[in-house]
């Protein structure tokens, strides 16, 4: 084990330490000491950027989770205690984020498989959390779901990946430093079609839906604006070795698609504000599938910053809308669009981060959404002279 590692350990066990003790001692002492505590432990999981060698997609990914993750950990810990009248939520919350933040830093394959497999645990029990505490039994139906059709197809492609590696590689060469022969049709099928699920792109997005609407909102907040991103992050890892790419930019453009024409038809028709917002976070997910296709096709830089824009605008918006929808439940006990009039009279603030967070998804300028929409048609009308299903590929995204 290298001085590297060794001290990420230290870094993610302080971080923890300081994260719980955040989470205990709110509303029992003074509340600013809970929030400097969450800041100490979330700033020390940023420092994790200065001391190791990362790609640019892992620092993006990085940075965005401890950014966004840093507002959920301090609005769940509020929303705990006000819904549920206990700190566990929060305390599950930080873990979760944790959890996902060591898979993003991992350096060997046997960490990324051990790390990945504790933050799927981890949110198994938070979708499921209602459930645990006698809330709503049907979080547990929706917590088996993102077993079935999220954890099980992504482990079998990491297990895939061990098995061609062998263990002792595994614990011993870096990551990036793998030979991995990966250009079989079939192995470049599951793996692909493994982390599509986790990024809930057709044909195994069936268990988003329910996953978020019935998860508490600051885990809803989590899996759509970071977790789901670990699908393309396991794409994009695999496309380093030896894969099929033809295969892969196939399947990720053709399901990639219809993902994102699929989500963004039912969303349309949702009546609660938590499946609609899940739905969109499927369509959305199809756009960043199609462009991750067109990365895997032609490994242009325009494509891999539109991707990067996505993933960090997609966060942005939906992480702070499912926070506001967490509000939203908490002051009306509702989530029904056509029953919240006049709630901007009620909550202004939380009114007008949600507006700003929707021009966001409208892509109008000069959000998060614009520059990520701006990048993607930027790098997609920069190759249709080129080819002509690019502009099939255009007509998709203007439809999303």
């Amino acid at each position: 084990m290298e001085n590297i590692d060794i001290y990420r350990y230290i870094v993610f066990a302080v971080s923890m330490l300081t994260l719980y003790s955040g989470s205990i001692v709110y509303k029992s002492y003074y509340e600013w000491i809970s929030v400097i505590l969450k800041i100490i432990g979330y700033f020390a999981l940023a420092s994790l950027i200065i001391h190791q060698p990362l790609t640019t997609l892992q620092l993006v990914l990085i940075l965005t989770t401890v950014v966004i993750g840093l507002f959920i950990s301090l609005f769940s810990q509020q929303y705990s205690y006000l819904k549920y009248n206990s700190k566990s939520l929060g305390l599950i919350t930080d873990l979760l984020l944790v959890t996902i933040v060591m898979t993003l830093t991992s350096r060997y394959l046997l960490e990324l498989v051990l790390f990945w497999l504790a933050s799927e645990v981890i949110g198994f029990m938070a979708i499921a959390y209602d459930a645990f505490v006698g809330v709503n039994n049907e979080a547990m139906r929706a917590s088996l779901r993102y077993l079935v059709f999220s954890m099980i197809p992504t482990d079998i492609a990491l297990f895939i990946l061990i098995a061609l590696v062998g263990l002792e590689e595994t614990l011993t060469t870096p990551l990036l430093a793998l030979s991995l022969d990966l250009t079989s049709q079939v192995i470049t099928v599951l793996l692909v079609l493994g982390f599509m699920a986790k990024a809930s792109i057709m044909p195994l997005h069936f268990w988003l839906p329910d996953a978020h609407s019935l998860a508490p909102s600051p885990i809803s907040a989590i899996l759509s604006g970071i977790m789901i991103k670990l699908g393309i992050y396991g794409v994009l890892i695999v496309a380093q070795y030896s894969l099929n790419t033809t295969v892969a930019y196939n399947i990720l453009l053709f399901f990639g698609s219809l993902t994102a024409i699929y989500g963004g038809v039912q969303a349309v028709y949702q009546k609660d504000v938590k499946r609609l917002l899940a739905y969109s976070s499927i369509s959305h997910m199809g756009v960043i599938g199609i462009l991750t296709a067109l990365y895997l096709n032609k490994p242009e830089t325009l494509f891999f910053y539109a991707i990067t824009a996505f993933i960090i605008a997609h966060a942005v918006y939906k992480a702070s809308l499912f926070m506001d929808t967490g509000v939203l439940e908490l002051a009306s006990h509702e989530r029904v669009i056509d029953k919240l009039g006049y709630i901007h009279r009620v909550l202004p603030v939380e009114t007008l981060a949600a507006i700003t967070a929707i021009l966001s998804i409208l892509g109008i300028p000069p959000t998060a959404g614009f520059i990520a929409k701006l990048w993607a048609f930027s790098s997609i009308l920069h190759e249709i002279v080129i080819d002509t299903t690019y502009i099939f590929i255009l007509i998709v995204l203007s439809l999303e």
